[in-house]
């Protein structure tokens, strides 16, 4: 050793070098600390970014951002909104019942036609049967046939049983109401005004009442239904003419039979 570097190992303390050598370490680690944890901004940003997304985070953070690398918000515009929620959520199942289908009506046959037709069947049948002058078939009116059956013909006088002979009359009622189970039949019994008092008849009202039930009854024994068929006397009460002769009472003794049809309920 020189005579010079002997002088400055003397001079100089021997704790100088190590500590030296100790700033220097320490300055190396601190410098390679920070190196290893600096980051790029962007890069921190972006992967915060995408962390945000995967969590489905849309306001607050797990991890806050500088006001500088924070996305701006984006407002969804309302009507936007109220758009997709009408097409995220399907609308209500409406089920249409079915309408009735209906079969197109028959063209109805006018009433007056039909009463028509069946008061000129009846003319021909009587006329075929040669009593057209002790049978009067008025025109339909109001929904009615009125036939009119000279009293004279069906019974003798102050009797209610019906001549025999005369049955055939009945009986073409009879067929007609069977032809037409739509029509039902008002049977109505008249007298002339001159009365009548005996045992069984004690006046014109029971005489009218029980002729017209007598012949009720020959309609019902040859199978109508009792329900189709009325029988009402009404004595002297509905004269067609006045009584002032024999003739105008004979034509007042009478038996009427009013077919109608009957109303669908």
């Amino acid at each position: 050793m020189s005579a010079r570097r002997q002088i400055i190992a003397e001079t100089e303390p021997g704790w100088i070098v190590t500590y030296a050598d100790l700033m220097t370490l320490l300055l190396v680690f601190f410098v390679l600390l920070f190196s290893i944890s600096t980051v790029k901004k962007e890069q921190f940003a972006s992967t915060i970014r995408s962390f945000q997304l995967a969590i489905g985070d849309t306001g607050g953070s797990l991890i806050p951002l500088p006001e500088e690398l924070r996305a701006p918000a984006t407002e969804v515009p309302d009507t936007l909104e109220q758009n997709n929620a009408d097409q995220l959520v399907p609308p209500d199942l409406v089920v249409q019942e079915q309408e009735e289908v209906k079969l197109p009506e028959m063209p109805e046959v006018d009433k007056d036609e039909e009463l028509v037709y069946l008061s000129n069947s009846l003319k021909d049948v009587f006329s075929s049967m040669g009593v057209t002058e002790a049978v009067d078939i008025g025109e339909p009116r109001d929904g009615k046939i009125r036939i009119r059956v000279k009293g004279s013909v069906l019974f003798e006088s102050g009797d209610a049983a019906f001549k025999r002979q005369m049955m055939p009359i009945l009986d073409a009622l009879l067929d007609k109401l069977e032809q037409n189970p739509e029509y039902k039949m008002g049977i109505q019994g008249h007298t002339d005004n001159i009365p009548i008092e005996t045992t069984r008849f004690p006046s014109n009202w029971e005489l009218s009442a029980i002729r017209a039930t007598t012949v009720l009854r020959y309609l019902v024994r040859g199978g109508i239904d009792p329900e189709r068929v009325t029988a009402t006397g009404y004595g002297d009460a509905l004269p067609i003419v006045s009584n002032d002769s024999a003739q105008q009472r004979a034509e007042n003794r009478r038996i009427e039979f009013v077919l109608e049809k009957v109303s669908k309920p």
